[in-house]
């Protein structure tokens, strides 16, 4: 995973401290990422595990959305919506709250999860399929510059991003109609392994200390 994440990219308006905090556990729990298939072009993928993770481990009414970044990666705000709905078992989720390494680790299992579940389902309309790997063409760095006032000078609209994203989000939009409860269980299945890896290395979940219900 990149170590180095900027925060204006993340889908919440981030502190500083927040984001430094993130890149400790990266440092920290390295081990973890190694179920990430190698990828040279991770960066979106590491704002993206970052997004879940603040998702999970931070209290709603203390979430604030970035609404530029709405407009420039509405895929991530789609799924990051998804994940938003599912009902986390109670005592897993007031663990999440108050543990980081375990939110961590649940980010990378939803991510991979998640993942798996795209690449599966937008594999059955080729010319969708075509369009989701395009936009990995860009995964490696922020899209933010594509929408910068001195891009827009030379080019008017990031119209192939504009046009890659807009086909892909409304296939998942129809895909979901389907197969949301498949999806669902694909973020429980996660976060239950994860739960089980994290008890594997540093014990109950619910033996940091932290509140219980």
């Amino acid at each position: 995973m990149h170590a180095k994440i900027d925060k204006a990219d993340c889908m919440f308006l981030i502190s500083d401290e927040t984001m430094y905090q993130f890149q400790q556990l990266i440092d920290e729990l390295n081990l973890f990422t190694l179920i990430l298939p190698f990828s040279e072009e991770s960066y979106q993928r590491s704002v993206i595990i970052f997004d879940i993770w603040y998702l999970l481990s931070t209290e709603e009414i203390d979430r604030i959305s970035n609404p530029e970044n709405t407009m420039i990666y509405p895929i991530r705000k789609f799924l990051l919506d998804t994940i938003k709905t599912f009902q986390i078992r109670r005592y897993i989720q007031l663990a999440l709250l108050e543990n980081e390494k375990l939110a961590f680790i649940c980010a990378i299992y939803i991510y991979l999860k998640q993942e798996q579940f795209l690449v599966q389902k937008l594999a059955d309309n080729e010319e969708v399929a075509a369009d989701f790997q395009a936009l990995k063409g860009f995964s490696s760095k922020s899209l933010r510059p594509y929408y910068d006032s001195k891009y827009i000078e030379v080019e008017n609209y990031p119209q192939k991003l504009a046009i890659l994203q807009s086909t892909i989000l409304k296939e998942l939009q129809e895909q979901l109609i389907e197969f949301e409860q498949d999806l669902l269980h694909d973020y429980e299945q996660a976060i239950a392994e994860a739960s089980e890896i994290y008890e594997a290395v540093f014990g109950l979940i619910n033996d940091w200390g932290g509140r219980v219900t």
